[in-house]
């Protein structure tokens, strides 16, 4: 299907004014993929994001790894004893400055490849979707690429919070459905632009091949972007829905659940053709969500992380409960724009299960209308994390 013209204005908007030099503009996407030979399903991530470009557009600037300035005159004052070590002038923080490119899986053995670019090195197409840096191309129809990161590189550099392997990717994708409602605020907006998405097409990952069969890809696609990310994050999105009511799988059905903004999350859903979605932009009492993230008591010996989102207007009720084994998420650190060494630190998992409820009022009752098991659930949680002093 064809977007409408405002997901595809928002899936090509790219930073303009001064959050050139002082933002960051992330396309992400997800997609379940299979491993040839075994049949094991894995969940895989393609993201490729922007953070202050246009700061140092000739050079990628990390801000994260400390610098010490200390000159030779410096060392020996100190071997000497007339300098003490203390003293040692440190070098600002950088703040950082670049394009980066993230692949990666999700689950048992999960990591994530990086490669960074200044953005004069990155050829982009103003007028349609179509960005080219590297090996690694991103269009409105495929994207594909190759990066590699060596197991000395990944210990000298752990600035660029990227595992070792190589990994390459070469998928076509076509957006089955998306929402027009997301969030707009004055420091971020967040849209899923292709919240139920086919992909087709083979992704290797340290030799291992996999083959993603649209029917079974459960794909998806988001766009964030903006001033700096939010100080806590929560995300759930799935395709993968059977219901409980029919014993039916849910081919055109889908959610996603989006936040925090301004303290409140975006709840977006689609069950076979029935859309409801509730946006943070809207004013605070045009609806009422609850939502909460808690760690399980462990049983069977394995630890669970828990998300619970109930939202609500006039019309509608949603309730979102859903659950990952701790061993399974993947922790990731993004770079936060305004540097500082500070970052949003994740949980992401690719294997959540739960379940999705939808109520319509009806007067003073409610009227179950689907109540869906979820698998294959793309989760994550985040908060703000400031270096130590």
């Amino acid at each position: 299907m064809s977007v409408s013209k405002k997901c595809a204005k928002v899936f090509r908007y790219q930073l303009s004014g001064a959050q050139k030099k002082s933002g960051v503009n992330t396309w992400r996407y997800v997609f379940n993929a299979v491993e040839n030979g075994t049949g094991q399903e894995r969940k895989f991530f393609v993201e490729l994001s922007m953070l202050n470009p246009w700061l140092s557009p000739t050079e990628a600037i990390l801000g994260f790894k400390p610098r010490v300035k200390v000159s030779e005159d410096d060392l020996q004052n100190v071997l000497a004893g007339t300098l003490s070590a203390q003293k040692l002038q440190s070098e600002s923080i950088l703040t950082p400055s670049y394009v980066v490119i993230r692949a990666g899986v999700l689950g048992a053995g999960a990591k994530q490849i990086c490669d960074y670019f200044p953005i004069r090195q990155v050829r982009v197409d103003t007028k349609n979707f179509a960005i080219e840096a590297g090996n690694c191309i991103f269009t409105e129809e495929k994207i594909s690429g190759r990066m590699d990161f060596s197991p000395s590189e990944a210990h000298e550099h752990p600035e660029y919070l990227c595992d070792s392997g190589i990994i390459s990717w070469e998928l076509r994708y076509e957006v089955k459905d998306f929402f027009e409602e997301g969030y707009e605020g004055k420091n971020n907006s967040w849209y899923a632009t292709g919240i139920r998405t086919v992909f087709a097409g083979n992704i290797t990952l340290d030799g291992k091949e996999y083959s993603i069969q649209p029917r079974k890809s459960c794909g998806y696609i988001d766009r964030f972007y903006g001033k700096t990310y939010p100080e806590s994050w929560i995300h759930l999105s799935s395709s993968n829905l059977t219901s409980q009511i029919s014993g039916k799988f849910l081919s055109e059905s889908s959610f996603s659940v989006t936040g925090l903004f301004e303290d409140r999350v975006n709840v977006l859903v689609n069950l076979e053709g029935l859309k409801v979605a509730f946006s943070a932009s809207k004013p605070k009492n045009s609806y009422q969500c609850v939502n909460d993230f808690s760690q399980m008591p462990e049983n069977d010996g394995s630890e669970k992380l828990h998300w619970t989102i109930s939202t609500n207007d006039k019309n509608y009720v949603v309730d979102v409960d859903v659950f990952c084994l701790a061993k399974l998420m993947f922790v990731r650190s993004l770079e936060l724009p305004e540097g500082e060494r500070k970052v949003l630190k994740q949980l992401t998992g690719g294997n959540g299960t739960g379940e999705i409820r939808l109520y319509k009022r009806i007067k003073k009752n409610l009227e179950l209308i689907e109540h869906a098991e979820i698998q294959t659930c793309f989760c994550e949680f985040g908060q703000l994390e400031l270096p130590e002093n």
